[in-house]
């Protein structure tokens, strides 16, 4: 018997880095996480684009939320069937 169980979310996915021309320095960083109690995730956004002054927001969504977030506004791909379960046998 397999059992499962979720557990909420953890990890970081960094989802944008800026740099200037030369590609030495971090403009700007977008990146995703799980909140630190695992229930939530916190999109941060960090941008020093404008010399000395180093600008953080943050966002906060559940997981259940950016699921239903990208159902809603998402493309499915082509070639995926999910949820046309087909017996072959």
């Amino acid at each position: 018997m397999t059992t499962s169980s979720t557990k909420g979310a953890h990890g970081v996915i960094h989802l944008m880095t800026e740099t200037d021309a030369a590609g030495s320095t971090v403009r700007r960083t977008v990146r995703l996480e799980a909140a630190v109690d695992g229930k939530s995730l916190l999109l941060i956004d960090v941008d020093t684009r404008k010399p000395g002054i180093q600008r953080e927001v943050r966002y906060e969504i559940t997981p259940a939320e950016l699921i239903a977030v990208t159902r809603a506004h998402g493309a499915e791909l082509p070639g995926e069937h999910h949820g046309d379960a087909v017996d072959r046998d």
